[in-house]
């Protein structure tokens, strides 16, 4: 009869049960004081005249400490090595038998037996060089400061599917050290897109999660219900309408930066649940909040790499140089920008058909001819028919920076008429690589032209569009109030963390992304 095989779970378990025998608890309540981390150990021994030889240990025998988890543990008779791992980086631990004695800590043949890959440790030691050359902390004390008990990724392979990496993302950021960097680079552009801001006299206010009447976008929301109050609520899809009362209420330039939800598909640049950052300016048109858009974005690559103008986006090369002067075509709109079009000429240059002189009958046959079908809301207005022919025939050509400019009233209901064109608004999207990134205008500030806005969009959700805007009569009120002139925009961050990533799909770059449950 063969004898069961344990499970690596089990042997785990039974070691913990060891070192509790042996009076070493694998689960501390002290802090662990670590001098340095594996990034600074490397600086510190590459500076000048602290360079080791091979084979050499510092000479001035400081001891340093250190702290992460064991990632690599290689025994090789009176010698192991173990690589330790922190969120800065990688350091190899050199331990003698003769030098680890477990007067403080763990011996050396209890750190062979009892320690495994994936466990957090604490070790002291000494610089010093192996004969291959490898800089390492000779130690002369290791301590346990936390046990894993299931098996940890293979050390080369890592995690590698992508099922697991998305719902179990400690594992990915623990097996992975590329998606570990890419959340790292997340975070440091979030934070540079607020120091931009608060930089440029913009506050950051808070506004509700949980609204009565959603609004802000064309979007479904979620529901839910507050006990309390025995009321539906919804999860916010936009903070635009919170945000545009506190401008009426008198600060000049806010935004916010936060998650919101849309009860919408998932895909490769869409999940239910985002982070975007809004911001409104005071006394600006949409050419002005144009302008924050690129900066804010150049300033957040200029975070990442530095002064390179090109970046690489799924085996496209994109340049980020701003090398465009349209001051000659809008008078005012001053300096270099990135590629700027009207969406009438956007579509007539990829298309050939001019929505400046075309009838409704005209567009849409022209249209089909293309190959595009349409429902029956799209056939209402020209301007319905316009948005179609560029969303589907026009926006996957645009891969160089593009702001497409004066959107047709009937898509923006919140954007300011247009001053010179009829039938348009005042309304901008950036365009990177196919992808929308932004989306901005000159805020309408007239109560009464946005309460038939809000009518018209009604009449559209009684005909059959889900994404219709709501009428928000409290909006209505804070316009009433008095709003000065005014341009905001929104930009999605976590497409934005995919471009300077280069990062094919946004459930790669979300944390925790919205994700079916496994059935048992």
């Amino acid at each position: 009869m063969t004898t069961p095989t344990r499970s690596e779970a089990e042997v785990r378990s039974q070691k913990i049960e060891e070192l509790r025998k042996l009076g070493i608890e694998p689960y501390p309540s002290q802090a662990y004081r670590r001098s340095h981390t594996t990034q600074q150990i490397h600086e510190l021994f590459n500076q000048p005249g602290k360079e080791l030889q091979n084979g050499q240990a510092d000479p001035e025998e400081k001891p340093l400490s250190a702290c992460g988890r064991i990632t690599s543990k290689r025994d090789s008779g009176k010698i192991c090595f173990i690589d330790l791992t922190d969120s800065s980086g990688k350091i190899q631990l050199k331990i003698e038998k003769n030098l680890v004695t477990g007067e403080h800590g763990l011996s050396f043949d209890q750190i062979k037996k009892l320690l495994d890959v994936g466990d957090f440790i604490g070790v002291v030691g000494i610089g010093c060089r192996t004969q291959r050359g490898e800089l390492s902390l000779q130690v002369t004390e290791l301590l346990v400061l936390s046990k894993a008990t299931i098996q940890f990724p293979d050390a080369y392979y890592g995690v590698n599917d992508p099922e697991t990496c998305r719902r179990h993302r400690e594992m990915d950021l623990a097996g992975n050290r590329e998606s570990f960097q890419r959340f790292q680079t997340r975070s440091r552009i979030v934070q540079s897109l607020r120091t931009y801001l608060v930089q440029k006299g913009f506050y950051e206010i808070e506004t509700p999660t949980l609204q009565a009447i959603y609004g802000g976008a064309a979007a479904r929301p979620f529901v839910t219900h507050h006990n309390a109050l025995d009321v539906d609520l919804y999860l916010r899809i936009a903070p635009e309408l919170f945000l545009k009362r506190a401008i009426c209420g008198g600060f000049e330039r806010v935004f916010e930066l936060g998650r919101v939800f849309r009860n919408e598909g998932i895909d490769s640049t869409h999940n239910p649940e985002f982070t975007t950052i809004e911001a409104y300016q005071t006394y600006a048109d949409y050419f002005d909040i144009l302008t924050v858009v690129e900066d804010l974005i150049c300033y957040s690559a200029e975070t990442i790499f530095g002064d390179q103008k090109e970046i690489e986006y799924q085996g496209q090369t994109i340049s980020l140089e701003r090398k465009y002067d349209h001051s000659q075509k809008y008078p005012g709109f001053t300096g270099t920008h990135w590629q700027v079009k009207t969406m009438v000429e956007a579509i007539k240059d990829e298309t050939g058909i001019d929505f400046d002189n075309i009838q409704l009958s005209e567009a849409i046959a022209a249209a089909e001819a293309k190959g595009l079908t349409f429902s029956n809301l799209e056939k209402q207005s020209l301007g319905y028919v316009l948005y179609t022919v560029f969303d589907k025939l026009v926006q996957p050509s645009l891969m160089e920076p593009t702001f497409i400019i004066d959107f047709p009233v009937e898509v923006s209901p919140l954007a300011k008429k247009h001053r010179d064109k009829p039938g348009f608004v005042e309304r901008f999207e950036l365009f990177i690589a196919g992808t929308e990134y932004s989306n901005g205008f000159s805020e309408l500030n007239d109560p009464k032209e946005q309460q038939k806005r809000f009518e018209e969009q009604l009449a559209q959700k009684y005909a059959g569009d889900d994404e219709a805007h709501p009428m928000d009569e409290e909006f209505i009120e804070a316009l009433s109030l008095g709003m000065p002139n005014c341009a905001g925009m929104g930009i999605g961050v976590d497409r934005l963390v995919m471009l300077l990533t280069n990062t094919q799909s946004i459930r790669d770059i979300i944390m925790f992304p919205t994700m079916r449950p496994v059935k048992e």
